[in-house]
């Protein structure tokens, strides 16, 4: 009895092997019953329909895939690696021998493995350079693993059409297999386990076909009182078969000399073909674990579970496959080419086909976090970075965008100071602009605390926060009115946004119901009630903002009277900003049922998961949307007295403030303390809101206040 250690040495002495047998070393070997087994298993594609669709459509599948020939990365990542166009290696695999092209090749493999659960490559090579030249696929039936006690195998003998054998060599054979569970030399398909169900398809077949080809109906047995003489036998079978066999006489009445008639046939209902032939069907499908919708079944199937049945296909079928044949490729070919494909490895492209919802949706939240972060102060390209986006640039169109803003963030400091800090960075000093008219000096009281001096200058793509200036009254009243107008509203809110989401779950469950999903292209919401909430809102605003402006303009002795709000005007806007949120919940609501329709889904169930999304999701949207709202309504009251000021004072003037935003984006630093030449360039700029450069859109709360110069 050998010992493990004595195994172990021998193994290594001799080249290496498995330490313990893995056959006997009297193996009696029947390859005539392993090739028949694999040959009826080749076979079995081209008797039955079912199998030929499933096997010839993945095996077209995998042998369309892209491959690709790669250079590792020392960083051992995929999205490192670098593509290698030029080698013998990827020549080979594109064009393996003159009479096949890749394709081909690797589908007349897939086939095989498919069927047999094996796929045998045979290298041929140039025994001078020992360079493989061709490979060739090999009918698994005419392959025969030999093994050894020692080494695990020895070779391989292939069987020839003919009987003739050809031994090979380890190195000669590539071998790509599913792992039999019992026999470690062999692999194992899904048609081994279908064997019995395909006969049953088979034969069914065949029964129909003979029944309309021989049918001598009816069949049965002819029993006469005596024994008939050779003449009288021939001469009833004949008249029998000529009266009665064929389809052209089927059915006809017989005629009996002397004879009784014994019916001893099933009919064809009583064989039930139709559903044995269905139950086969699925049997076959689920061996193979093929999607329904992909061999062309039209019931029960929409384009949901359409393109969700190409994705499974596409995942667990044909990505399946490419793996394990580039396994084969990189383990067994690559090596025999020596030192020239060290670090080099075969790929495929992905046949997965994109998620292009979810992709935008990662897209979408990985700008909102950059977004965000940005806003926060984080560096712009290192939160691009962090995040997964690609590099943007910063500034002005083919210019260096950190040059450029700094340039502009520095220059608007005061002039020494730019003077002194360019020239340290080899930035060349730009000249100073033109001195502006001198204005006439203040009186006592003559600035509102809305006239902000110039800020200090933002950090390089950073946004900055404000100056700090002194506390001030009527600059608290201004913020606090906004605040509590929206608080109050988005309170209001959540009845409107719980009644659309009533509204909406209705008809996702409706629509999956009918199986009808186009509907969940087209769902609606009713607005009416946010419309009449956020009028309300911004009417409310509208009075309170021209109240405060009018009495600053009492405390500088001009009379102004606070304007009526414009409650068509502020209706319109309303009305548009409450159907641009309802069509978003609509539209959220619809990509979500849609993600969750999965064959076989349950029409409530769906419509609850879709109710609890929407419950989830972030209020930020919704916050920014009625904030841009309401500040619209207020800007717009403070202009309308603005308007009046200037027709009541003479010597004011209109200037921009940004103080009341926690953070300022660059164009917004730059425009604030800006004294505009008259009322329609101020509308221009603020008329709808926020400032109308600002990075931040709506979320802008940058408003206009009075320079009351020359008020007595």
């Amino acid at each position: 009895m050998r010992s493990p250690l004595g195994t172990l040495l021998n193994s290594t002495a001799s080249g290496g092997g498995p330490p313990l047998p893995y056959s006997s070393r009297g193996r009696t070997s029947l390859p005539w019953l392993t090739r028949r087994s694999r040959e009826t298993e080749l076979h079995a594609m081209g008797s039955v329909g079912t199998l030929f669709a499933i096997v010839n459509r993945t095996a077209k599948a995998v042998g369309a895939i892209e491959w690709k020939l790669w250079r590792k990365a020392a960083s051992g990542r995929t999205e490192d690696r670098t593509e290698v166009t030029s080698h013998a290696a990827l020549d080979l695999w594109n064009k393996p021998n003159p009479f096949y092209t890749q394709g081909v090749f690797v589908e007349a493999g897939a086939q095989h493995k498919l069927l047999t659960g094996e796929q045998w490559w045979v290298v041929a090579r140039d025994e001078r350079f020992n360079i493989p030249l061709e490979l060739w696929p090999v009918r698994p039936d005419r392959m025969e693993p030999v093994p050894d006690a020692d080494r695990f195998i020895s070779g391989y003998m292939y069987t020839g059409p003919s009987g003739e054998k050809v031994a090979l060599r380890v190195e000669d054979v590539l071998f790509n297999r599913t792992p039999h569970p019992w026999d470690p030399y062999r692999g194992i398909g899904p048609v081994q386990s279908l064997l019995t169900d395909l006969d049953a398809t088979r034969y069914s077949a065949e029964w129909n076909r003979n029944f309309f080809l021989n049918s001598a109906e009816p069949g049965g047995i002819i029993e006469v009182p005596s024994r008939l003489g050779d003449a009288q036998f021939s001469e009833l079978r004949e008249r029998w078969n000529e009266q009665h066999k064929g389809t052209a006489n089927a059915h006809r009445v017989a005629i009996l000399e002397h004879g009784k008639w014994v019916d001893r046939k099933f009919t064809q209902r009583d064989m039930q073909f139709a559903e044995l032939r269905s139950v086969s069907r699925e049997v076959i499908r689920e061996a193979f674990g093929f999607p329904k919708p992909m061999l062309g079944t039209s019931e029960d199937v929409n384009r949901a579970n359409a393109e969700a049945a190409e994705t499974m296909f596409a995942r667990w079928l044909v990505v399946t496959e490419a793996r394990s044949m580039r396994d084969t490729l990189n383990s067994q070919l690559l090596p025999l080419f020596g030192r020239t494909a060290e670090g080099l490895e075969f790929d495929y492209v992905n046949p997965v086909p994109d998620d292009e919802e979810l992709q935008a949706k990662t897209l979408y939240a990985k700008a909102q976090s950059a977004h965000e972060l940005i806003q926060a102060g984080g560096y712009g390209p290192e939160v691009l970075a962090a995040v997964g986006l690609p590099a943007v640039s910063f500034g002005q169109p083919d210019a260096d965008p950190d040059r450029e803003l700094l340039i502009r963030l520095v220059t608007a400091a005061p002039a020494a100071l730019a003077s002194t800090i360019l020239p340290l960075l080899g930035i060349e000093v730009p000249p100073p602009p033109a001195p502006a008219a001198p204005e006439p000096a203040p009186q006592a009281r003559s600035l509102s605390v809305f006239d902000l001096a110039r800020s200090r200058p933002c950090a390089p793509h950073r946004p900055a926060p404000h100056a700090q200036v002194e506390e001030d009254d009527e600059l608290d009243a201004v913020r606090t009115a906004l605040d509590d107008a929206l608080t109050q509203l988005l309170d209001d809110w959540q009845d409107i946004s719980a009644d659309q989401r009533d509204e909406l779950i209705e008809q996702v469950e409706a629509a999956i119901e009918d199986d009808d999903t186009e509907v969940l292209s087209a769902l609606t919401v009713d607005s009416e009630a946010a419309t009449a909430a956020l009028t309300a809102a911004m009417v409310a605003l509208w009075g309170t903002a021209a109240g405060q402006m009018a009495a600053e303009a009492a405390a500088h002795d001009a009379t102004v009277e606070a304007p009526a709000a414009p409650e068509d005007d502020l209706g319109a806007v309303a009305a548009v900003v409450a159907a641009l949120l309802a069509a978003g919940l609509a539209a959220a609501a619809g990509r979500e049922a849609l993600r969750l329709l999965t064959p076989g889904a349950v029409a409530a169930e769906v419509a609850e998961q879709v109710r609890e999304f929407l419950a989830a999701l972030s209020d930020r949207p919704l916050r920014d949307a009625l904030g841009g709202a309401l500040h619209r309504a207020l800007n717009g009251a403070r202009l309308a007295v603005c308007a009046l000021a200037l027709a009541a004072v003479p010597g004011a003037a209109l200037v921009a403030v940004e103080r009341l935003d926690a953070s300022r984006c660059v164009p917004c630093a730059a425009v604030d303390g800006r004294v505009f030449s008259g009322l329609a360039e101020a509308q221009a700029a603020y008329g709808t809101g926020g400032y109308r450069e600002c990075e931040g859109g709506v979320r802008c709360r940058g408003t206009v206040a009075v320079r009351w110069d020359g008020a007595q």
